[in-house]
């Protein structure tokens, strides 16, 4: 199986440096995080205006929205409605700003150029991405909150119904496409119930890899059998630590996780078998 090609790749469209009054810029938390007011404003009390920087806007029909760079404009709108105490060549410096203004994106598009110009900053934490992705209606996002959903899992709580490690799910969906996710998921809960470590996205990792690899060998309800005869999730999960780190003698990474995890449930499968057998993949290659 193959996965759905997914990108953040955003279409050509006219892009302009321009003055903006800060007044008029609007917000939408569907492409973007949520206004943090406190955080503004401790930017707007020692804001230094060649300093501000290009903030990132998108061209509606009702008006300019904050893509990037939304709390150092609310920072100036505060700044412009008297609500900091700064010095007036401060105020007077903002009372228009210079802004990258993009048009005709679609809400999708504004998820994405957020997305890419935070990525590599680490400023947005993956639940923050994945929330603006699935509000935003990008289809990676989109697909995956679908399958969630389906399972009633939620991303960012650790009870029994949280999933862990989203990252891990959209690579998931990214490389074998939300039909697998939701097998794996399936057989999960078969294996080991509804519990926090049930959604752990390495070991489901695992599991999709393996019903990527092999559909037309590995069969769900016989997966999720052998699974269980492996212990419950945690020690599974352990187990898998420990492969990927070759008893704790060298360094894991999440590649070296997820490699390991395919290992552990492939060889679930082909214990006591000696028809319909798979590869066991070499980790350390």
């Amino acid at each position: 199986m193959s996965g759905k090609h997914y990108s953040y790749d955003i279409p050509d469209h006219p892009i302009k440096y321009i003055k903006v009054d800060p007044v008029t810029i609007k917000f939408d938390p569907r492409a973007q995080r949520n206004l943090n007011k406190a955080r503004a404003q401790a930017i707007a009390e020692k804001l230094v205006p060649t300093a501000l920087g290009t903030p990132i806007l998108s061209r509606r029909e009702d008006g300019l929205y904050a893509v990037d760079g939304m709390h150092r404009v609310y920072a100036c709108q505060l700044i412009l409605g008297g609500k900091v105490s700064v010095a007036e060549e401060v105020r007077q410096a903002v009372q228009t700003i210079i802004c990258e203004v993009h048009s005709d994106l679609s809400m999708a598009n504004e998820a994405s150029l957020f997305i890419i110009k935070n990525k590599e900053s680490s400023k947005v934490g993956p639940n923050d991405e994945f929330r603006i992705g699935v509000l935003a209606g990008h289809p990676l996002f989109v697909d995956t909150n679908t399958v969630l959903e389906k399972h009633q899992l939620k991303v960012g709580s650790s009870s029994a119904n949280g999933v862990r490690g989203i990252k891990g799910i959209l690579s998931i969906v990214t490389d074998h496409g939300p039909d697998v996710l939701d097998q794996s998921l399936t057989i999960a809960e078969d294996a080991w119930g509804r519990s926090p470590d049930t959604w752990h996205s390495v070991t489901i990792g695992g599991i999709a890899t393996v019903i990527s690899k092999h559909p037309d060998v590995v069969k769900p309800a016989e997966l999720a059998q052998k699974l269980k005869r492996q212990g419950d999730p945690v020690s599974f999960r352990s187990k898998i630590q420990v492969t990927a780190t070759n008893n704790n003698t060298r360094a894991d990474g999440t590649k070296g996780r997820l490699k390991a995890a395919h290992l552990a449930v492939a060889s679930a499968w082909n214990a006591n078998r000696r028809v319909n057998r798979i590869p066991v993949p070499n980790i350390f290659e």
